[in-house]
C-alpha cells in the first residue's frame, strides 16, 4: 500500500506506531483476523423460548444464571456453526453447482441418496465423507459435499442425545434420563457448554437439558495468578496424590473456598485438611476398634436404648444429627463448601477432641456394662453414618473405615443417613456448648498465665446465672480445667475490674465533641447493659439531651482480675481461676506429669494398653515425696504394679525442671 501511494505521489508521511495487538494465548503468536464466509444457524428464531427455559434453571450461585449468563442469552447471535478445518464432524451439507443445497439427517438417507454403493459401517468423517456424491434434485447434476466441518461446541451441545443415539435409538431410556438432575462446568462455560447444550436441547425438545447447574471458578496457584505451563506455576496432579492422597485433594478443593469462587491452591492447605479432618477420623477409628477387639465386641449384641444411654451420648447423637441434616441441606443447595467445613468441625471438636477424649475411661473400664455398651454402639452408629456422609467427597477413606466397620461390600452400595428430628435436642447442646465455651476460656486463661493443664488449681469462679444451665456438668468442668472447687457467684465485678471505653477508631469521628459525654456515660453501664450490647440486643443511652443506640463495635470492654485471681471472657462468659498453688497442689501436678512420662514410655516401647507394668525411678527428695504421696493414683493411671526406688537407672527426663530417672518392664 505504501509503495502503490508513493508510485502515484500521494504518500504524506509514513511512520511505526506501537498498538495492543491479539496474540494467542497458548503460543504468543501473533493473529491476523480475516473475514471469512461461514454457514449459519438462525438460532435468534428461538431465543425467547431459551431464555424462558433458563429461567426455570436452577444456578448455583444464581447470579451467573441470572446476570451472566441471562445477559448473554438476551445478546443472542444466530450461531457460526461451520469451520474451515479437516477434523471435526463434517457438515451433513451437499451442494451442486446450479446453487441447490440438501442436508441430510441420517446415516440412512445418506446410504439411500448416494450415488454409488455406501456401506453401513462407513466412517462418516474425511476423507471419506468427501467421496459420497449424490443426485441434484433440481438439475440432476452431481452434488458434492462442503468442506466444512461443524463447531465442536455442537458436538458437546447434542451431548444428551449422542450419547444414546436418541432419537434412532434408546427412546425410553433417554426419556427416563431426560432432563438431567445436575451438570457442573467451569465459569467459561457460559458461552460454551452451558449455552449449547440449552440452545439445542431447546431446539429439539422444547425444554432445558438440565435441572440444576454448579458453576465452578478458575484454579489458581497460591499467587492468585492463573495456571499455566508457560509460566510454570502448574501443580503436578499426580504427583500430589502420590504425597497426600486422593482423598486429601478431593477434600481440599471444596475446603480452600466455595466452587463458584477463584480458588488458591496452597500445598499448605492440604496438611491442614489433614491434620483437622483425616488424621481426627482416623484416630477415632483406630481407637475404637482397638478397644472393641481387645473386649471382643459384638456390635449386634451391645445396643442400647437411647433413652438409657448417658447425656454425653445424647448430647452426641444430637450433634450427629444436627449434622446430617444441615448436610443434606447443603448437598440440595450444591454447597459443598458448608459441608466439609461442618464435617470438619463435627470430626475434630465434636466427635474426637470431646466426646473420645471425655469418654476414654469408659472404653478402659474392665466390665462390659451399659455405660461400656452404650459408648461403643453410639461411636460404632456415629462413624458407620459418617462414612456414608462422606463416601460422595472422599470414596477412599470412606470405603476402608466403612468396610472394616461393618463387612458389608461397599459404603457407596448403601443409602445415604437420615436424620431423626427427635434425637436433636438444642437445649442439651447449647448447654454443653456453654460448658465446652467456658473450658476452652479457661484454657485460654491457663495459657496466658503458664500454668500447665496438668497443674491443679483449687478453685473457679463462674456467673450464678449460668448455675441452673450447667449445674449438672460440674464435675466435667472440674476434670477438663483440672480444678478442686466451682463457686458460682452473683457479682463477678467483686473479684475482678470491668471498664468499658469508646472504641475511637468507630466513633470518634462520628460524635466529635461529644466523644467525652459519651465515655463518662459508659461508666454507668451495668453487666447487665454490657451483655445487652455483647448480644447485639438494642441499647439505646441519652447523649447530651439526644437517644443514641449503642452497639458492640462502638466499645471496647476491658478487664483485669484481682491479686491471686486471673479472668477471662468469651461471649461475654466470664471465666476466674484463682491460680496461687499451693504446696499440696503443686504436689500433685508433679504427680500428674510423672504419670505423663510413663504413659509415653509404654506408648515407646509399644505396650499393649492392657499390659500391667513395674515402675523403677530415682529422683530428689520432692519426687521420693510426690511418689509416697501419691502412690495409689499413679499405680491406677499407669496400670502399675509396684512403684520402686531404684539406685542406678540410665534414662532421665525432667519434670518441672527436677530430674528423674524412670525405667518400665512389664509385669510377669
Amino acid at each position: 500500500i505504501i509503495q502503490y501511494l508513493r508510485e502515484n505521489d500521494k504518500l504524506f508521511n509514513k511512520q511505526r506506531i506501537n498498538h495492543n495487538y491479539p496474540h494467542c494465548w497458548r503460543c504468543q503468536s501473533g493473529l491476523i483476523y480475516y473475514s471469512k464466509p461461514s454457514f449459519y444457524l438462525e438460532v435468534t428464531k428461538i431465543k425467547d423460548k431459551v431464555i424462558a427455559e433458563n429461567k426455570k434453571v436452577n444456578w448455583y450461585p444464581s447470579h451467573v444464571g441470572e446476570k451472566r449468563f441471562g445477559n448473554w442469552l438476551e445478546n443472542m447471535n444466530d450461531w457460526a456453526i461451520s469451520r474451515n478445518r479437516y477434523w471435526g464432524t463434517p457438515l451433513p451439507l451437499w451442494r451442486c453447482s446450479c446453487g441447490h443445497d440438501e442436508m441430510i439427517g441420517s446415516r440412512e438417507e445418506l446410504i439411500e441418496k448416494a450415488t454409488t454403493k455406501v456401506e453401513e459401517t462407513i466412517d462418516l468423517h474425511r476423507p471419506y465423507v468427501d467421496d459420497i456424491k449424490l443426485d441434484c434434485q433440481k438439475c440432476g447434476s452431481e452434488m458434492s459435499r462442503v468442506e466444512d466441518v461443524i463447531d465442536c461446541w455442537f458436538d458437546s451441545g447434542a451431548m444428551p442425545f449422542a450419547q444414546y443415539h436418541y432419537p434412532f435409538n434408546n427412546k425410553k431410556l433417554f426419556e427416563s434420563q431426560f432432563p438431567a438432575d445436575f451438570i457442573c462446568e467451569g465459569i467459561d462455560q457460559t458461552r460454551g457448554w452451558f449455552y449449547t447444550l440449552l440452545l439445542i436441547s431447546t431446539f429439539v425438545t422444547g425444554k432445558s437439558p438440565f435441572k440444576n447447574v454448579l458453576v465452578n471458578d478458575l484454579l489458581l496457584d497460591n499467587e492468585g495468578k492463573k495456571m499455566s505451563k508457560s509460566r510454570g506455576n502448574v501443580i503436578e496432579p499426580f504427583a500430589l496424590i502420590d504425597e497426600y492422597g486422593a482423598d486429601v485433594v478431593r477434600f481440599y478443593m471444596p475446603y480452600a473456598s466455595p466452587v463458584w469462587m477463584p480458588l488458591r491452591f496452597d500445598k499448605d492447605g492440604l496438611k491442614e485438611v489433614y491434620s483437622k479432618f483425616f488424621n481426627p477420623l482416623r484416630n477415632t477409628y483406630s481407637f475404637f476398634s482397638l478397644y472393641a477387639n481387645t473386649d471382643n465386641i459384638d456390635i449386634n449384641n451391645i445396643y442400647v436404648e437411647i433413652k438409657d444411654r448417658e447425656e454425653i451420648d445424647r448430647w452426641l447423637l444430637s450433634k450427629y444429627n444436627a449434622l446430617v441434616k444441615y448436610v443434606e441441606e447443603c448437598y440440595e443447595e450444591y454447597d459443598l463448601h458448608k459441608v466439609v467445613k461442618a464435617l470438619t468441625e463435627f470430626v475434630s471438636e465434636d466427635l474426637s477432641n470431646w466426646y473420645i477424649r471425655r469418654n476414654r475411661e469408659r472404653f478402659w473400664g474392665s466390665e462390659l456394662n451399659t455405660s461400656k455398651k452404650a459408648v461403643y454402639i453410639t461411636v460404632y452408629e456415629v462413624l458407620t453414618s459418617l462414612c456414608k456422609i462422606i463416601a460422595p467427597i472422599v470414596p477412599f477413606v470412606s470405603e476402608e473405615i466403612y468396610q472394616k466397620l461393618t463387612l458389608e461390600e461397599s459404603v457407596h452400595l448403601a443409602d445415604f443417613p437420615k436424620y431423626d428430628e427427635k434425637l436433636i435436642d438444642k437445649s442439651l447442646e447449647n448447654k454443653m456448648d456453654l460448658v465446652r465455651n467456658l473450658i476452652s476460656v479457661g484454657r485460654m486463661v491457663r495459657e496466658e498465665t503458664k500454668i500447665k493443664v496438668r497443674q491443679p488449681l483449687s478453685e473457679i469462679l463462674l456467673d450464678g446465672k449460668n448455675k441452673e444451665v450447667i449445674d449438672e456438668l460440674t464435675e466435667l468442668i472440674k476434670e477438663e480445667l483440672n480444678v478442686k472447687k466451682i463457686t458460682y457467684v452473683d457479682n463477678l465485678n467483686d473479684y475482678m475490674n470491668l471498664t468499658v471505653k469508646p472504641n475511637f477508631r468507630k466513633v470518634g469521628r462520628v460524635l466529635g465533641s461529644k466523644i467525652k459525654s459519651f465515655g463518662k456515660a459508659l461508666e454507668n453501664l451495668t453487666n447487665e447493659d454490657i451483655t445487652k450490647i455483647e448480644n447485639n440486643e438494642e441499647f439505646i443511652i441519652d447523649l447530651e439531651g439526644e437517644p443514641l443506640s449503642v452497639t458492640k463495635d462502638m466499645i471496647e470492654v476491658r478487664f483485669s482480675s484481682k491479686e491471686g485471681l486471673d479472668v477471662g471472657m468469651h461471649d461475654n462468659d466470664f471465666v476466674i481461676l484463682n491460680t496461687t498453688i499451693t504446696e499440696e497442689l503443686s504436689l500433685e501436678g508433679l504427680a500428674r506429669e510423672f504419670i505423663s512420662k510413663i504413659q509415653n514410655i509404654r506408648k515407646e516401647k509399644d505396650f499393649n494398653v492392657t499390659d500391667r507394668i513395674n515402675i523403677n525411678y530415682n529422683g530428689n527428695d520432692l519426687i521420693k515425696n510426690m511418689i509416697k504421696t501419691f502412690d495409689s493414683y499413679i499405680k491406677e493411671e499407669t496400670l502399675a504394679l509396684d512403684i520402686l526406688f531404684k539406685e542406678k537407672i540410665e534414662e532421665s527426663t525432667l519434670i518441672n525442671e527436677h530430674e528423674v530417672f524412670i525405667e518400665i518392664e512389664k509385669a510377669n
